[in-house]
């Protein structure tokens, strides 16, 4: 029997307003049940919607082809991130499991010791091998206790994209060196009310600025955890040195009225509706300038996050897209699941994925692709090479992903700006809840 069904939800980064029964019902239905819990109905892939829709449909559509070409029904369910999180929680504590599941790394930290996810070292090396290997930050991920449970196949990053048209008319010929003179320079350049300097939010629900603050903290020398990824390092002197002048940028004035009340599309939007000179994003913005206004997308510069007093610069590297290949317990599902995955490495459908995608690839063997000829675009693929992973100094941990939800920089920044705490007391609040979360983790 032959039989696709596409699901697909667009919606940017919303939570499900569900209870855990509902999630629960949503994934019950049509998914794989471990031996003696039910029967097994089709091969199952839950997908990722992301913010460059011709990607996802082409990979629908290979997947779709791949399907016709076996014979088999496969249902493809591509909704956001946050809920594949949410439909991945259910699934795992029901047992009701899909053959397939998109993971980034922070959903594979926290899934992988369910031992739900299968292990796929040996596809791991064999298409390492066909690629001429993982980059680094991809493979460090992917690799928990010696094994990999997750096949990366993108890293993303967070870079400063700005309005470059705006610095060259202002004088400006590159985009600043360090944060202090990017502030400046975004005070000198902004023309309030028409537009601001920076658009960083200043809210918990814009998490993205989470990562903003913590690659300006590492800069000057702060860090959550210390590099042995056990101790909570948050009361030192570089904290307070950070905090200090991501508090003087607040009394710049170079925030938009309303930072206070952006989610993660607020910055987006800052930059396309011009009400902001420079963000600090992964490349959705450049998606929508393709899609939107084509004519300004020459004008957006890509620069990477500025450095810290002693010179030294961070960006961050995540997996975006991977795939973990799931426990089910039907053998021929499974042996299914690793062909098609195999099929999306597939070295002219990775490639033309890359080509209609935003992010770099996981595999260091595409570095001949012509879509590097754009900056824009290599900057992305310079982050996938030498990006830092969460926890830095430090490694990855369970504990450190605790930490996430709490947003413990964002909270810092809101607590001296927002609530006008003192910088010491916002750290005190912080250092308390990093050691807490550790406690529970570290013993």
């Amino acid at each position: 029997m032959q039989g696709i069904v596409a699901r697909r939800q667009v919606t940017r980064r919303t939570l499900l307003k569900t209870t855990a029964l509902a999630a629960f019902a949503a994934v019950a239905a049509g998914c794989n049940v471990i031996p003696g819990l039910g029967a097994k109905s089709k091969l199952n892939i839950w997908t990722d919607a992301t913010f460059a829709p011709p990607s996802d449909d082409y990979q629908t559509k290979i997947i779709e082809d791949w399907a016709k070409e076996k014979g088999v029904e496969v249902e493809v369910t591509r909704e956001t991130g946050d809920n594949v999180e949410k439909k991945l929680q259910a699934a795992v504590e029901s047992k009701q499991l899909p053959d397939v599941s998109q993971v980034n790394d922070g959903r594979y930290i926290r899934f992988n010791p369910s031992g739900l996810l299968l292990d796929v070292s040996d596809m791991f090396a064999d298409i390492g091998k066909a690629w001429g290997g993982f980059y680094d930050p991809a493979k460090r991920l992917a690799t928990i206790n010696g094994k990999q449970s997750m096949l990366p196949y993108s890293i993303d990053s967070s870079l400063m994209l700005y309005r470059n048209d705006i610095l060259q008319e202002g004088g400006v010929k590159e985009f600043p060196k360090t944060w202090a003179e990017m502030f400046d320079t975004m005070k000198k350049l902004q023309k309030p009310p028409d537009f601001y300097g920076v658009g960083f939010q200043f809210n918990k629900a814009g998490t993205d600025s989470e990562n903003t603050f913590g690659m300006m903290a590492l800069s000057y020398g702060a860090s959550l955890v210390k590099a042995d990824s056990k101790t909570p390092n948050v009361k030192t002197a570089e904290m307070k040195v950070f905090l200090t002048e991501l508090k003087r940028s607040w009394d710049l004035g170079v925030y938009p009225p309303g930072v206070t009340g952006w989610d993660n599309a607020g910055n987006n939007t800052a930059l396309q509706d011009g009400k902001a000179i420079v963000i600090h994003n992964p490349a959705s913005p450049l998606v929508w300038f393709r899609n939107n206004k084509p004519d300004l997308l020459p004008k957006i510069g890509v620069a990477g996050t500025p450095a810290g007093p002693s010179g030294k610069a961070f960006n961050s590297a995540y997996i975006r897209d991977g795939f973990a290949i799931m426990k089910t317990g039907n053998q021929k599902n499974t042996d299914l699941s690793k062909e098609l995955v195999r099929k999306l490495y597939d070295k002219d459908v990775y490639r033309q994925w890359i080509h209609l995608a935003f992010p770099a690839p996981a595999v260091a063997g595409m570095e001949d692709h012509q879509v590097w000829a754009n900056p824009q675009r290599k900057g992305f693929l310079d982050a996938a090479k030498t990006g830092v992973l969460a926890g830095h100094p430090g490694e990855p941990s369970e504990a450190y992903s605790a930490l996430g939800p709490f947003t413990p920089y964002l909270q810092m920044a809101i607590r001296i700006t927002v609530d006008k705490w003192p910088i010491d007391q916002a750290i005190d609040e912080v250092d308390k809840l990093v050691k807490d979360t550790y406690a529970k983790y570290v013993k």
